[in-house]
């Protein structure tokens, strides 16, 4: 049974009426045709208040969407449907700067960025909230900087007051739309350079933007990023003043964070009173830790191609937002993704036919040749047929050694784990063949991975020997070995922190414990919920730890991980505290290198130091089985469609072009 106080529902009636005039709008859209996908020239702000007309726009229209997605759509196509999910676990928060990648990829769904890459193809800048970003020359500075053109009429979606505890009573202010200005990106980015603002994700991307100098609000939709400059010398020996590789694309990547929510509490107060000076966001320690337990830290407020649609401990749901600038940008009706805590849940779901498409654990391919033999699969594939595709994943499994703890310290101690642990076995046993073997921190298939680099081999002999040049032997005759550190003996005794509910995970971290038992080292199973693991790797309080990484799009920039600078800072994701000088320069030169084979040359040294110091046990690069219903239509991979998309290089498909027919 639902209340609503009078105030609630005059606020509401209000948005219904506006959602109503909007639909409106888009019915006589559909009435004068079909429904066009190309977006109309008064569909884009008429005059940008502070272009320079003579200067280029660094972005380009995507001709995908301009020309080939309308046409495999066909004239009469209208989005409908509603995309069906699962995931396990349900998250703890939906914090604006969660590290987890579900919340993160939800976040971006409801969240634009001042760009986008076109589809299938890296390092390439369409529009997105911007209709234009120039390159403009500072002449009091003698640098270079990016003006930022934002779209007008782009609003954030009003909350509801059923999204929140009973305890929470929202102010009419969170009631109605808000615009999204230039200054919701400055505030994002305030509030992501706070130095009180600990959640793990703000720390990651403050690696990123440490050397933006400033960012400054011209007028409501316009707004300029400055990057630190550096002397860098060029090849013909004379120097130059150039801000980082990355500036263009980084500026590009950022979003805006909902100020008319993060700014106040939920009477409609500001948590800062005062907010006139320009750093209060970022300097602000009072509202960082309001920030950190933000009573709408469970919601997620929309300005995107989709729309929060609440959080139950149930499932997630979105809804596509029918304004949004760029009418294909989803293409069906809603999205629910229902929470499971085991990964045997899922595949019950996808087999049950509720579930539109699922990634296969190796686990389970045996099970799926029965599923397609079974009566069961036989009667429903007469409605929607099991489609499958496969690719390698822009994904990393590894055990990360915390070289706080004195066992790992030493390169050859961690060069003889790796040694000491069978990845072929893993591959083959544990994986079924869905994985390949890799011997750093980058995709195989970006061009910055050293494939001239041989993995370290399975010698369980050679890594006890190793461990014996440094020091460790079994002094009691009790078969774990032991070392005397500033005059204790210290056993070789660690635990292995992993997620629980993963049993491929599971399997994989009880192989290692046996494996490692076999050389004289004591490895204890952790088996940990997510709330825990995350608080381990962000309090960097484990001994070794099991995870994955999901890698960015080329061109990668190590720092996030590797830099020293991040080895002893709490929340970074540098948290095994790595640390090695030659590895700081080559970041560091990357941060400014602009020639393609430089660059290269600069990765693959830099995947040497990586696999000489082995910080990780590099595991496997999985391959994905993802299996979808025939009525998921647009499902492949770019790269392997040339015809489509001319030029593309991404090896993985984009869910965002998949509609339901």
């Amino acid at each position: 049974m639902l209340y609503w106080s009078s105030l609630l529902v005059e606020a509401d009636l209000k948005v219904i009426r506006t959602e109503i005039n909007q639909i409106k709008k888009e019915l006589d859209r559909f009435e004068q045709g079909s429904y066009n996908p190309v977006k109309k020239e008064n569909d884009t702000p008429s005059a940008i208040s502070k272009a320079d007309p003579k200067l280029p726009n660094l972005l380009t229209e995507d001709p995908f969407y301009l020309k080939t997605l309308p046409k495999l759509l066909g004239k009469d196509f209208r989005p409908s449907g509603t995309f069906h999910g699962a995931g396990l676990g349900k998250p703890t928060n939906l914090h604006p700067f969660s590290n987890w990648s579900n919340v993160s990829g939800w976040i971006g769904l409801c969240t634009p960025n001042v760009s986008k890459f076109e589809i299938g193809k890296y390092e390439t800048f369409a529009p997105d909230m911007a209709v234009k970003v120039e390159e403009r020359f500072n002449e009091t500075t003698k640098t270079k900087e990016f003006w930022v053109h934002l779209r007008q009429n782009v609003f954030w979606q009003p909350l509801k007051p059923e999204w929140f505890a009973n305890q929470v009573e929202l102010s009419e202010h969170f009631l109605k739309k808000h615009p999204v200005n230039a200054h919701d990106f400055k505030f994002f980015y305030d509030a992501m350079m706070n130095p009180q603002v600990y959640e793990s994700g703000a720390v990651a991307l403050r690696t990123f933007y440490s050397d933006v100098e400033s960012i400054e609000v011209v007028d409501d939709f316009t707004f300029i990023v400055r990057w630190r400059h550096e002397e860098v010398k060029l090849a013909d020996g004379t120097t130059a003043f150039k801000p980082k590789y990355l500036s263009k694309q980084l500026t590009g990547n950022l979003r805006p964070l909902a100020s008319f929510v993060y700014k106040y509490f939920p009477d409609g107060k500001k948590i800062v009173e005062d907010d006139q000076d320009p750093e209060t966001y970022r300097q602000n320690s009072v509202w960082a830790q309001n920030f950190a337990e933000h009573w709408a830290k469970n919601i997620i407020p929309s300005c995107g191609p989709w729309i929060f649609d609440g959080m139950t401990d149930r499932q997630i749901r979105f809804r596509r937002n029918p304004y949004f600038y760029e009418p294909l940008a989803v293409l069906v009706e809603a999205s629910e993704v229902d929470f499971k805590e085991t990964p045997e849940a899922v595949w019950q779901l996808f087999k049950s036919n509720q579930l539109d498409s699922y990634e296969v654990r190796p686990s389970q391919l045996n099970e799926l040749q029965e599923f397609l033999n079974s009566p069961t699969y036989l009667e429903q594939a007469k409605n929607a047929s099991i489609q499958q595709l496969k690719y390698l994943s822009r994904v990393y499994s590894y055990i990360g050694w915390n070289q706080a703890k004195p066992y790992f310290q030493s390169k050859k101690v961690r060069q003889a784990l790796t040694m000491a642990i069978d990845r072929q076995r893993i591959i083959r046993q544990n994986l079924n063949n869905l994985g390949v073997e890799i011997t750093g921190p980058f995709s195989p298939n970006s061009p910055s991975y050293n494939h001239a680099i041989l993995p370290w081999p399975y010698d369980p002999l050679e890594a006890k020997r190793l461990l014996e040049e440094e020091g460790w032997a079994d002094r009691d005759g009790n078969g774990v070995l032991s070392k005397i550190i500033n005059g204790n003996k210290v056993a070789f005794r660690f635990k292995l922190t992993y997620y629980v509910k993963n049993p491929t995970g599971k399997a994989i971290c009880e192989y290692i414990s046996t494996a490692l038992k076999e050389i004289g080292i004591d490895c204890q199973l952790n088996g940990v919920d997510l709330t825990d693991l995350s608080a381990a790797f962000d309090d960097k309080s484990f001994d070794a730890i099991a995870l994955g990484w999901s890698l960015g799009a080329p061109p990668e920039d190590p720092k996030q991980l590797w830099h020293s600078s991040g080895s002893k800072e709490k929340g970074s994701s540098n948290a095994i505290g790595f640390a090695n000088a030659e590895a700081d320069k080559i970041i560091d030169a990357l941060q400014f290198e602009s020639d393609h084979k430089k660059r290269i040359a600069l990765y693959h040294r830099f995947g040497e130091i990586i696999h000489e110091e082995a910080p990780y046990v590099f595991l496997y690069a999985p391959k994905t089985l993802f299996l979808y219903r025939s009525y998921l239509q647009n499902v492949f991979i770019p790269a392997e469609r040339q015809d489509l998309i001319p030029g593309a290089n991404m090896a993985e498909p984009d869910s965002s072009i998949f509609w339901i027919k």
